[in-house]
C-alpha cells in the first residue's frame, strides 16, 4: 500500500470504539493496514469506579468486552484493549503510566468519544429542554475529555515529543442542524476550539500537533443511528454534497494521513463530507433533497 512505510512501528491510541461500524474501529484498522501498533481504549470497569450498582459493573463490563471482540475481530495486527474512563483522571493516569512502564511513548492519538445523554431519549428539541446536569455531561466526555487525555498522557511521558493528536467533530459545530443535537452541537463547537488552543499551546512546549476531523452525517454507527432524524440529513448530504457522502474508508484514510510523522500541519478542522460544507444549506434543507444523485453512500 503506498504510504504505508510512515506509520510502520508507530503506536497510536485509539478511542471510541464500542462496535464493527464505529468510525475509531475503521480508523484503528487503517493505521494497522498501514504498519501500526494500536492500543485501544474503552470504557469498562476500572479501581476507580466506587459505589456502582451491579447493573452499572455488569455495564461497563458489557462495553469493555464488545469493544474487545470488535478490536479482535475487526482490527487484527495485535492491536490491544486497555479499560480507561476518559471523565476519571486518575483512570487516563493509570493508562498512562501502564503505557509508560513497558516503555511506550505514543506517536498519535485519536479522540472519537463522545455522549449526549439526552439523545437516548430522542433528543432535546432545544438548548432550553437540556438540564445543567446532561449539557456539563456532554461537554465533559466529548469536550474536556481531549484536554485531560493530552494532559495525563503528557505527564506520564506516554507521548512522544512530535506526536499527533485527533478528535472527530461534525459541521454542526459551525451550523444550526434540524435534528436534534443541541447539547452535542456546542460540545462539538468546543471541542474544535479546544484543538486550536491546544495545537498552539502544545506544538510549542512538546512539537505536539492537534487536528480535528469533520465527518459526513452518519447514521451506521450505534450513536448516530439513536439520533432522530439523521437518516434525512444522511440522505440530503449524499444527494447533495459534490461527491456524495464520503465513507468511513476516506476518514480513516485522513486521520492516518495526519498523524504521519513530520508534517507541520496543526491547528486544522479538515473536511471529510464529499464537499458538503461548501454549500450554504448543508444538510439541512429536506426540499434540496436529490434521492440517490451523487450518492457514494455504501451504507
Amino acid at each position: 500500500m503506498s504510504g504505508a512505510a510512515p506509520l510502520a512501528g508507530r503506536t497510536f491510541l485509539v478511542t471510541g470504539i464500542t462496535d464493527a461500524a464505529s468510525l475509531a474501529t475503521a480508523v484503528a484498522a487503517e493505521l494497522v493496514r498501514r504498519g501500526a501498533h494500536v492500543v485501544c481504549s474503552a470504557l469498562g470497569p476500572t479501581p476507580h469506579h466506587e459505589g456502582l450498582s451491579a447493573r452499572a459493573r455488569d455495564h461497563l463490563a458489557a462495553t469493555l468486552e464488545s469493544c474487545r471482540k470488535t478490536v479482535e475481530r475487526e482490527v487484527g495486527g495485535g492491536a490491544e484493549t486497555i479499560a480507561c474512563d476518559l471523565t476519571i483522571d486518575a483512570s487516563i493516569r493509570d493508562l498512562g503510566e501502564a503505557l509508560g512502564r513497558r516503555g511506550v511513548a505514543l506517536d498519535g492519538v485519536v479522540h472519537a468519544v463522545a455522549r449526549d445523554r439526552t439523545l437516548a431519549r430522542g433528543g432535546a428539541p432545544g438548548l432550553l429542554d437540556v438540564s445543567r446536569e446532561d449539557f456539563l455531561d456532554c461537554l465533559d466526555v466529548s469536550a474536556y475529555s481531549l484536554i485531560a487525555l493530552l494532559r495525563e498522557l503528557l505527564e506520564a511521558g506516554a507521548l512522544a515529543r512530535g506526536a499527533s493528536a485527533i478528535s472527530l467533530s461534525y459541521l454542526a459545530a459551525e451550523r444550526v442542524v434540524t435534528h436534534p443535537y443541541a447539547a452535542m452541537s456546542v460540545a462539538k463547537a468546543a471541542l474544535e476550539r479546544i484543538t486550536l488552543e491546544l495545537a498552539a499551546e502544545l506544538g510549542r512546549r512538546h512539537g505536539v500537533r492537534v487536528n480535528a476531523v469533520r465527518f459526513s452525517p452518519y447514521t451506521a454507527s450505534r450513536a448516530g443511528g439513536s439520533i432522530r432524524g439523521l437518516a434525512q440529513a444522511e440522505a440530503h448530504g449524499a444527494a447533495i454534497a459534490p461527491l456524495g457522502n464520503a465513507l468511513f474508508e476516506d476518514l480513516a484514510r485522513e486521520v492516518a494521513h495526519l498523524l504521519t510523522p513530520g508534517l507541520a500541519v496543526t491547528g486544522e478542522i479538515r473536511n471529510v463530507d464529499g464537499g458538503l460544507h461548501l454549500l450554504a444549506s448543508g444538510p439541512w434543507d429536506p426540499a434540496a433533497r436529490r434521492p440517490g444523485d451523487g450518492d457514494r453512500s455504501n451504507r
